[in-house]
């Protein structure tokens, strides 16, 4: 089918990533790694593309807001009622406006939306986002003055997103922050702040930012007092305002029941598996991303304390395939690749065939360069073929 609009792209990284504003995206582009700048090819193509960069460890509500403030250009506001729930500082960084016609009218007269793609976690924040665009926060209204309310608080713009395409999104949680394994993730966590930190006070501190001013972390630890950071400990391992908490099967429902699907925005959704089934058991294949395949392996062990159902063994090395699906209780529907774009609809998970690749195949791990480009591109069509809804 011809391309029935023009929307711009909006990437949307997922935990531990980075944004186009970061200086590691310059050398090696999330979107692509080292195979494919994926923003670049867009905007070559004469398609508006940004990459925002949002905490790699906050929670999906902080990223929507990360990402609102980002796009129109303006300061962070978590919002005045949940930064007191939290504990946290209201406002946070300011941004140059990275997509200022979003929501404007084009020489047509015609409102300019967006396609979200959202890797991992990044499917997530991008459904958050066209939550509070769409409906706003009933909780934020009532706490704050109007004058004084952020315009992503108040709602009133559904329609202003066209499409969510996820890839390999955990819409249900993932057992990779539960039980024992879940508890080494933490730790994980912890120990890659630890040296961020280190990189902080040398000419590095550029590469990666960690984003968790807000909390007080900014310089929360020196260079010897590695090993002590109660006050990181105490924010990754007892908030539930983190994305750990959002990644938990219990985080993960309690966020769906607030996220509805809405009848206006396309929902299409893909995911990839990477481990063999022997025994019962599920273990990583051949070319699975180095180091992730430690936790897909552990991740195929799990017993019926942590997995839902047997079916959840299986993974990319970081999702269970099954979570990646769609949100639980979401309408959906499973089509094949090539499908009829014209039998597509709103309001709708589209859901495509398991393919056999890793968490990581999505940034360009071990993809081939022409079918990794031709890949997206067929995600842009996909999103820009089917009928705006007005």
């Amino acid at each position: 089918m011809a391309n029935l609009n023009q929307y711009p792209v909006v990437l949307l990284h997922g935990m531990f990533g980075f944004g186009q504003q970061q200086v590691t995206n310059k050398v090696l582009p999330y979107f692509g790694l080292w195979n494919t700048d994926i923003r670049k090819m867009f905007n070559d193509m004469g398609i508006p593309c940004v990459a925002p960069s949002m905490g790699p460890f906050t929670s999906a509500w902080n990223r929507a807001c990360e990402i609102y403030a980002q796009l129109f250009g303006g300061t962070v506001d978590y919002g005045k009622a949940h930064a007191e729930k939290y504990g946290m500082k209201r406002y946070g960084k300011t941004y140059e406006a990275l997509l200022p016609q979003w929501g404007t009218l084009d020489e047509n007269g015609e409102l300019i939306k967006i396609n979200i793609i959202g890797h991992s976690f990044g499917g997530v924040s991008g459904r958050m986002l066209a939550e509070l665009m769409a409906n706003g926060s009933k909780e934020e209204q009532e706490a704050t003055d109007p004058d004084d309310l952020s315009e992503l608080f108040k709602g009133g713009h559904k329609g202003w997103v066209h499409s969510i395409t996820t890839l390999a999104s955990p819409h249900n949680g993932m057992t990779s922050v539960e039980g024992r394994v879940g508890t080494a993730m933490k730790h994980i966590c912890r120990y890659i702040c630890d040296v961020m930190n280190v990189l902080d006070i040398t000419p590095l501190h550029s590469i990666y930012d960690l984003s968790l001013e807000m909390y007080g972390q900014a310089n929360y630890m020196h260079f010897t007092d590695i090993g002590r950071d109660e006050l990181f400990k105490r924010y990754m391992f007892d908030n539930k305002d983190t994305i750990v908490y959002d990644l938990t099967i219990q985080g993960a429902h309690e966020a769906n029941d607030k996220l509805p699907t809405q009848d206006d925005i396309y929902y299409f959704s893909h995911r990839g598996c990477r481990t063999k089934t022997v025994a019962g058991f599920e273990v990583p294949q051949l070319k699975s991303f180095p180091v992730l395949n430690v936790l897909g392996f552990f991740m195929g062990l799990q017993g019926g304390k942590v997995t839902p159902t047997k079916e959840w063994r299986k993974n990319d090395m970081v999702i269970n395939t099954v979570s990646a699906e769609c949100p639980d209780n979401a309408p959906r529907r499973d089509v094949d690749f090539g499908f009829d774009l014209s039998t597509a609809k709103p309001g709708v998970w589209h859901v495509y065939p398991c393919e056999v690749k890793d968490h990581m195949s999505y940034c360009g791990w071990m993809e081939n360069h022409k079918k990794y480009a031709a890949f997206f591109q067929d995600l842009y069509n996909t999103a820009s073929s089917v009928p705006t809804v007005k």
